[in-house]
């Protein structure tokens, strides 16, 4: 299950994962599943979206589908001027298989496999 592959912690506990996201809070989000695939791994704690960011992607959804582009991001080199692209974007238009998910404590987290292997 997808949500046993990842762990939250700190930033020196899981130091020695690869795909990794740091939280606002400090705390960090690590994928510590397999790399038979390249994963990336984006989090963020929900939270109010600033507002100018939610007049121009909408409230709604909003931190599920900044994650998703996130790790669209990291895993084809796209950089952070494409997440206004990618953001808009119902689908990414490129062969990362994305999942997204709630950890307790309001995190939202979306994991990224580039490739054709399936998300567990």
């Amino acid at each position: 299950m997808l949500r046993d592959q990842l762990s939250v912690g700190s930033d020196a506990e899981l130091a020695g994962h690869r795909a990794r996201s740091h939280l606002h809070d400090g705390r960090v989000i690590a994928w510590t599943g397999p790399y038979d695939v390249p994963v990336a791994v984006d989090g963020e704690v929900e939270r109010t979206v600033p507002a100018a960011l939610a007049r121009r992607f909408g409230a709604d959804g909003f931190w599920e589908r900044w994650t998703r582009a996130e790790c669209v991001a990291k895993l084809t080199g796209r950089g952070v001027v494409d997440l206004v692209d990618l953001m808009a974007a119902e689908v990414p238009g490129t062969d990362v298989r994305l999942s997204t998910l709630r950890l307790p404590g309001g995190i939202v987290v979306s994991v990224g496999r580039l490739g054709d292997a399936p998300n567990s």
